[in-house]
Parts: C-alpha cells; sequence; structure tokens
C-alpha cells in the first residue's frame, strides 16, 4: 500500500477545494475576515460531527475536551488574530500550510471526504473525485506502471569480435539511441535524488518562548506544531539571529541616530509586546503587524512609569 505524505494531503484537499469552493455553502470562505471564519467554526459544531472532527476543533481551539458546549466556549474565547493562518492558506497567499492543525480545521470547513490525515495516509488514493463522489483507485497503479516502463533498460548483449569493425548507419543509430535511453534514466534518477534532498534540508522557523529557532521543514516537524499557535514560516537566517522578544524600561535605547530601535504590537489593553528587529513584519504568534516605537508611544505608555 502506498504511503501518502502531509504535501500529497495538501494537494488533495486543494484540487477538493478548487472543485466545491463556489457552491452557496462555501463561497463565505472565499475571502473571509477573521470574525467570519469565527462564526463558520462554530456553525460546524453540530451534533452530528464525527469523533475526529470533534478532536480537531479541541486541538485547534485548545478546549478542555471535545464536548460540544466546551468547544463552542474555546471558539468564542479565541483571539481573532490566530485566524491568520487560516487566512492565508485560503487566500493563496501560502503555497502550502506547514501547520498541520491549519490544515486538518480546513479540511472540515469544506467538509473534505479523507480527513484528517490519517486517514488519507492509510489510503491508496491520490485524488478525490467530489463531483462523482467516488475515488480513482488506478492512478496510482498507473504511475507505477509508467515509472516502471521508463526505468526497464535493455539487456546487455556479450561484447563479441566481428569481422566488420565499421559499423553500419543502422547500427549506430540504434547504439544512439540505447545511449540515449541510460542517459535519461541516469537523468531522472539523479534529478529526483537531488529534488529529494533539496526538500529534506529545507529549512522553516518556529517561534519558542521568546526568539524564532530553526527547523527542518519535513514532515516530522510538521506534525509537531499540530494543536499549536506557532506556525513555521521560511528561514530567515537575519529574523533567527536579530529578532528577540524583549523587555523595555526608562534605560533602553530606542532611537539610534533618529532610527527606531524596538517595535512593538498592542496585545490588550493598555498592554504591548517588544521586540528588538521588526522580524517578519508581524507578531509570532498574534499575526499582528508590528510597529516602530514612536516618541508618542514612549510618552503614553513607558515613560509615565519612570516617575
Amino acid at each position: 500500500m502506498t504511503i501518502l505524505t502531509i504535501n500529497d494531503y495538501t494537494d488533495s484537499l486543494k484540487q477538493h477545494i478548487n472543485k466545491v469552493q463556489d457552491l452557496p455553502q462555501y463561497t463565505v470562505l472565499l475571502s473571509p475576515s477573521p470574525a467570519q471564519l469565527r462564526n463558520y467554526c462554530l456553525g460546524l459544531c453540530k451534533e452530528d460531527l464525527s469523533p475526529d472532527d470533534k478532536i480537531v476543533l479541541k486541538d485547534f481551539f485548545r478546549g478542555d475536551s471535545t464536548e460540544l458546549n466546551d468547544i463552542v466556549k474555546s471558539i468564542n474565547r479565541f483571539e481573532l488574530g490566530w485566524f491568520k493562518p487560516i487566512q492565508s492558506f485560503l487566500g493563496k497567499k501560502t503555497d502550502t500550510s506547514k501547520n498541520h492543525a491549519v490544515l486538518e480545521i480546513v479540511a472540515l470547513m469544506y467538509d473534505y471526504e479523507l480527513r484528517p490525515y490519517g486517514k488519507f495516509r492509510r489510503s491508496t488514493l491520490d485524488v478525490v473525485d467530489v463531483q462523482e463522489e467516488h475515488v480513482d483507485s488506478t492512478i496510482v497503479e498507473e504511475k507505477e506502471e509508467i515509472v516502471s516502463e521508463k526505468i526497464r533498460v535493455p539487456p546487455v548483449q556479450p561484447f563479441k569480435e566481428t569481422t566488420t569493425p565499421i559499423a553500419t548507419p543502422e547500427k549506430k543509430k540504434s547504439k544512439n539511441r540505447l545511449l540515449a535511453i541510460v542517459a535519461s534514466i541516469v537523468l531522472m534518477v539523479g534529478g529526483g535524488a537531488v529534488v529529494s534532498n533539496t526538500l529534506s534540508t529545507d529549512k522553516c522557523m518556529k517561534w519558542e518562548d521568546d526568539k524564532y529557532v530553526a527547523y527542518d521543514c519535513g514532515e516530522a516537524t510538521i506534525q509537531s506544531f499540530a494543536g499549536t499557535n506557532s506556525e513555521p514560516v521560511p528561514y530567515d537566517k537575519s529574523v533567527v539571529d536579530n529578532f528577540k522578544q524583549i523587555t523595555v524600561d526608562c534605560n533602553t535605547v530606542f532611537f539610534k541616530k533618529n532610527k527606531p530601535q524596538v517595535w512593538f504590537a498592542k496585545i490588550g489593553d493598555n498592554r504591548h509586546e517588544y521586540f528588538s528587529s521588526p522580524g517578519t513584519g508581524v507578531h509570532p504568534t498574534l499575526g499582528k503587524p508590528l510597529k516602530a516605537i514612536t516618541q508618542y508611544h514612549l510618552n503614553k505608555y513607558i515613560y509615565p512609569k519612570c516617575k
């Protein structure tokens, strides 16, 4: 049985979305606001939810249990800024989501038949035909046959001396065809190895405590983010080296040569979090834009505490 990866799951989910996104029940998801996403998720909380769906909702919204009442409470207290990864995925601002939990909640929103990923992984399918509600189980077999045909090499005949060392034009053409086949096979196998190595060494960043940490973007890393609010982002050495959450006071250097040295985001009433650089431009967990420090901000929120 073919073992399907998280990338296969993502591709199949996207194909499903493309087929059903214009149906009336899904058009709100074409360009949703955070509030619309929250209300849509509340609408999913019905008695006929499967146990797997309840687990997806509980994990994503950090609920206490899979009881519907608890899930509804979790959704209502979920901060709207935390819906941004779903917005990015639905708006196709990211080619794929590295957050396993986001994929599962989107699959639930679009009623994808082969959710969650564990169910998809156990299947031997690549594509689901939503309109006909059946699965074409021959796709994988056809791919295997095509690959098998491509790598079949004609047997090499033992070398024999001939009394006519000069090859005829027909023999030269046959030899050239054989060499072309062998070269194609070598390029195909070698190219596959290069692609595989490139993917396996792909780097991402994950927010941990007060800084970004470099991670491999492989499947094991993707699953390690399930149920968390920390979505991995493409690796940026400058961000890893220079972007930190910091504590500020009256002795902090906020400007150098009239240029800001601190950035911030509002996290509540008169509450802010501060960072040592603009980083990726947004708060690492809330998704809110980071703003450069200003004299107005200092006079209102920082300096009054120094008196």
